[in-house]
């Protein structure tokens, strides 16, 4: 989102964004970002990685079985509960 002064409103700034060749339909259930990251939860349990500022796909994390419902972080960590009924806890600080 970029604000515009003269307007003083915020506008959403949408772009193209690399996705791999089979694609990714997936339905998103939360977003959250973290520097360059921008991390997703999907319906289908995964947790998507795109890099804003490259704008491009990096990875998909299989996180739980049912879903993923919500995510917080802390520090270098990523907590995801998921529709299992299970919370995992994801050290994004690891290459």
């Amino acid at each position: 989102m970029e604000y515009d002064i003269a307007s003083m409103q915020y506008h959403i700034k949408q772009g193209v964004c690399q996705l791999p060749n089979t694609g990714l339909n997936r339905s998103y259930s939360f977003s959250r970002c973290r520097g360059d990251l921008l991390l997703t939860g999907t319906s289908s349990g995964e947790v998507c990685v795109f890099s804003v500022y490259s704008n491009i796909y990096r990875a998909a994390m299989p996180i739980s079985s049912n879903g993923i419902l919500c995510a917080a972080f802390d520090q270098d960590f990523l907590y995801v509960g998921g529709g299992d009924g299970k919370l995992r806890k994801v050290n994004l600080a690891k290459g």
